[in-house]
């Protein structure tokens, strides 16, 4: 297993770190009246359900395609359940384990991060393969980082959590743990990157200034528009209350070029289902970045459900939010 430290050296092109990685691989197919059909696979982070078998722990992956016109004014999506397959790993930290929050692939390799081990995993086949532990905050700390997204940027894979404090029932901050950022170069080398200013200005920009919060679990940077992607899971204006946080899902698109500015985007107008949060996400192909496929979330008492919807980057909705089967809890979605 690599070990982590704090500083490395790599290429600059234009003076910024740059690493050399194998181009991401896409499957497409084009058929009559100009559709053009994409692979999607998505991946289940189920919580305390991931427990398969003694000393065993799984996550599903689901594959299914997205169709989009030309006039890239129509999707349909269709799940290919008879092909959901089980991935496994004996890790876990105090009974649990396998809770997949993202993928990605880097480098050749198609990543999942364990947010409750910290692990963050190849998939081959049906096996979870260890790759890096990353640990919590700024590095030095023995805790597993709680990962929720990850994405790509000059070449080096970004892993991140929530984005806000973690406090106490009287509102006092037990940890920024998660506020902090790992950059990750293709030898494995790890990076801690302080995000602590950069959440806080984004959550006051948008509205949501302290003891108001956003979460994050689905955020993307885009070579092609260059600007980060961030929907936020949570948006609350007033402090923590686990049982509001059920019904503080947003629709709330937030960009920025350089994380110092930022712009908000309110998809679908109204909000109409609060107790779904976005939990994934991944640009369509071929689209100039101007399109996403979105993974929801629903977590209210014991009830939980995934959904899917497809919009345009000014907030227009092409797919309405369709429901996944079974009850599985999807958490992660990229384009294969």
């Amino acid at each position: 297993m690599n070990g982590l430290v704090a500083c490395h050296s790599a290429p600059t092109i234009n003076g910024k770190e740059n690493e050399r990685i194998i181009p991401r691989t896409l499957h497409i197919e084009d058929k009559p009246n100009g559709l053009r059909t994409y692979q999607l696979l998505a991946i289940t982070d189920m919580d305390k359900s991931t427990h398969a078998e003694q000393w065993k722990w799984r996550a599903v992956t689901r594959r299914g395609e997205l169709t989009i016109n030309l006039n890239r004014t129509k999707v349909e999506v269709k799940w290919k359940k008879e092909l959901d397959q089980n991935i496994t790993s004996g890790f876990n930290y105090k009974g649990r384990g396998m809770e997949l929050s993202d993928i990605s692939e880097y480098d050749g390799r198609l990543l999942s991060p364990d947010d409750k081990t910290g692990m963050l995993y190849e998939l081959r086949g049906n096996e979870a393969v260890p790759w890096i532990f990353l640990n919590s905050g700024p590095g030095n700390t023995t805790s597993g980082m709680k990962v929720e997204w990850l994405t790509i940027k000059n070449g080096f894979l970004y892993a991140g959590g929530h984005g806000c404090e973690y406090r106490d029932k009287q509102g006092e901050v037990v940890t920024e743990d998660p506020m902090w950022v790992k950059r990750i170069s293709r030898k494995g080398v790890v990076t801690s990157l302080d995000w602590r200013r950069t959440f806080r200005r984004m959550r006051k920009i948008a509205g949501y200034g302290t003891p108001g919060y956003l979460t994050h679990e689905a955020v993307q940077w885009s070579d092609i528009q260059n600007k980060w992607f961030f929907l936020p899971r949570k948006a609350s204006k007033t402090r923590y209350n686990e049982t509001v946080d059920e019904t503080m899902g947003t629709n709330l698109l937030i960009t920025s070029p350089d994380l110092k500015k930022f712009n908000v985007v309110h998809i679908g107008g109204e909000l109409k289902h609060p107790e779904r949060g976005f939990s994934a996400f991944d640009f369509v192909p071929d689209t100039a970045d101007r399109i996403i496929v979105a993974l929801k979330s629903k977590e209210l008492g014991n009830e939980t459900a995934s959904y899917i919807t497809v919009f345009n980057i000014d907030g227009t909705v092409l797919l309405e939010d369709q429901r996944l089967d079974d009850e599985l809890k999807f958490e992660g979605i990229y384009f294969v």
